[in-house]
């Protein structure tokens, strides 16, 4: 994280040609930059944010915020170079100004837009005490946006947009439905921080919950402890409860964008856009990491179509743009991009369920009973694979389901995890590079020699104690647990448990395999080795064994789409 340098109120004119340092990218318009503007709350809290503006432009324009703990003003949180190839992202893309995770000024100010950039309460020098997430966020979301509306220089239309926890501003704030919020662009936003990212599954994610803590927030005030929170409250309990944001009531338009590759934001991004009462809404899943497709020209254009639309009043056909579009990853060529549909998952999916057998998954129910075992507490162990060797190319779309009998003889409980993979004809189990190959250095020529930025396949997590689900909530390929209760089971005793995916999208060509993969810890490159621990934080002990024949149908449901 850069040096911190501490703002005063200001107003300067930043020409054309301006450079934050050599490496970075200059402006090509004049833009005016006001540091430090102060917005103060109902409360008396003050809030802090920058504006960067077009200059010299006579007419009223929108404001796009971003809301985040990550700083503004060019300091706050970057790890871009800290990932291979900066994922990407060469430094001369950007100019310095932009926030983490959000719109660059010097791209946005040309094309008619102000930035804003604002430090969510209690980070940086924004007054009152951080919370992480929940609707406290939201609340402070509509009297920023409607202060931001009311500025003389703002035609009163305002849009917000950027990745993660940007975009879970966006939801949040969006559900409190302010008058000047007219759209919103969450792209990679998580809706239910227990499920999705403190406890999937109800296993606690305490390595990512201390680096979100230790390593991305500053403030001057206190913060939430959202580590001590969850290990003091591991269950589901109305604390959490507050970090579960529906979007149920959003009625404004809203594009969406999600990818494969994040551990953290996949099924949240999806659920929201399925959610949301808006009449008009977009969802594209893409094929690379979020930050390189954030900043992507060509979606870059197609963002500013979206919000010249509904913050301009432009008529450029945006609604024409297909409801949603999807690509399908084939980890060995290039993914097929935007396959369009007019709903997710597809109306046309056919649901297929394949049967566990002896290191396969059959079409057809088996007779014998018999199990598998694998060590569930050691990295280096080997999985339990059960693999589908297709006799001609297949598409999956969406969800997945996975029901197994399961047992543990060395402890009264077990942290599950299964991936689907993909393995080549000759058995070779593949990566997706989640960057093109022509950002790629000249000397990298296989997936092998692309360090932790590759996606490895659809993951589905459960704690065994948290199996219990609601039936009201739960859909036929999609289980919902409550997560409000343990339920032990006396160890060596057989029990089922229903694990759903985080959706996928792979096709697989004939003599190509799919491959249920289980093991004791998730089956995922990690997005940042130097902050993670080298074993995960779970309790499993000794070996898990999974039963199928006869009476255990343990089995795998997938979602099969034709594709034109």
């Amino acid at each position: 994280m850069p040096a911190y340098v501490k703002q005063t109120r200001s107003t300067d004119i930043l020409p054309k040609g301006w450079q934050k340092n050599e490496k970075k990218r200059p402006l090509s318009c004049d833009i005016i930059y006001d540091q430090n503007i102060v917005i103060t709350l109902k409360d008396g809290t003050k809030i802090y944010c920058d504006v960067l503006r077009p200059h010299g432009v006579r007419e009223k324009i929108p404001a796009l915020v971003g809301m985040s703990p990550y700083g503004k003003g060019g300091h706050g949180f970057d790890i871009y170079g800290n990932c291979p190839y900066r994922i990407g992202i060469p430094e001369s893309k950007l100019s310095g100004l932009e926030k983490f995770e959000f719109l660059d000024p010097a791209e946005w100010a040309p094309r008619g837009y102000a930035i804003v950039n604002v430090d969510l309460r209690g980070t940086w020098e924004s007054e009152g005490n951080l919370y992480i997430e929940g609707s406290q966020q939201g609340r402070d979301g509509y009297e920023i946006v409607e202060f931001i509306a009311a500025l003389d220089w703002c035609n009163g239309s305002i849009g917000m947009a950027g990745n993660s926890w940007l975009a879970t501003s966006q939801w949040s704030t969006a559900f409190e439905q302010p008058p000047s919020l007219k759209a919103i662009a969450p792209w990679e936003g998580f809706t239910d921080m227990y499920r999705e990212i403190a406890c999937r599954g109800g296993i606690p994610n305490l390595p990512f919950l201390n680096f979100i803590m230790n390593k991305t927030i500053r403030g001057r005030r206190g913060r939430e402890d959202i580590v001590k929170a969850l290990q003091t409250s591991p269950l589901y309990s109305p604390y959490w409860e507050d970090k579960n944001l529906s979007t149920a009531n959003i009625k404004i338009p809203m594009y969406v964008a999600a990818s494969y590759s994040s551990a953290i934001h996949g099924f949240g991004t999806v659920k929201g856009y399925r959610h949301a009462a808006s009449q008009k809404k977009w969802l594209r899943i893409h094929s690379t990491q979020e930050w390189y497709d954030l900043y992507h020209p060509d979606n870059t254009d197609e963002l500013q179509k979206f919000f010249d639309r509904y913050l301009k009043g432009v008529n450029n056909d945006w609604e024409k743009t297909v409801p949603v579009r999807v690509s399908v990853l084939t980890f060995h060529k290039k993914a097929l991009d935007n396959r369009p549909f007019s709903e997710y998952p597809p109306k046309n999916t056919q649901y297929k369920k394949l049967f566990l057998s002896e290191s396969s998954l059959v079409t057809a129910p088996v007779d014998k009973i018999s199990s598998v075992s694998y060590q569930a507490d050691d990295l280096r162990a080997v999985p339990a694979d059960f693999k589908l060797v297709f006799d001609e190319t297949t598409t999956l779309i969406g969800f997945s389901k996975a029901r197994l009998w399961v047992s543990c003889a060395d402890t009264d409980d077990m942290d599950i995890y299964l991936s689907i993979r993909k393995a080549d004809k000759n058995g070779k189990v593949l990566e997706h590079i989640n960057l093109p190959w022509e950002e790629l250095p000249d000397d990298v020529k296989s997936t092998e020699d692309v360090p932790n930025a590759n996606y490895l396949g659809a993951t589905g997590v459960l704690r065994l104690s948290h199996r219990a689900q609601d039936p009201q909530r739960s859909s036929d390929i999609i289980p919902f647990h409550p997560h409000d209760k343990e339920e032990k089971v006396p160890p060596g005793t057989v029990v089922s448990i229903e694990i759903g995916f985080w959706p996928l999208g792979i096709q697989f060509e004939a003599g190509e395999s799919l491959i249920l993969r289980a093991q004791g810890s998730l089956d995922q490159c990690i997005e940042f080795p130097d902050h993670t621990k080298s074993k995960p934080d779970n309790l499993n002990k000794g070996k898990h064994t999974i039963h199928f024949g006869g009476k255990y149908e343990s089995s795998l449901i997938i979602p099969i789409v034709p594709l034109n």
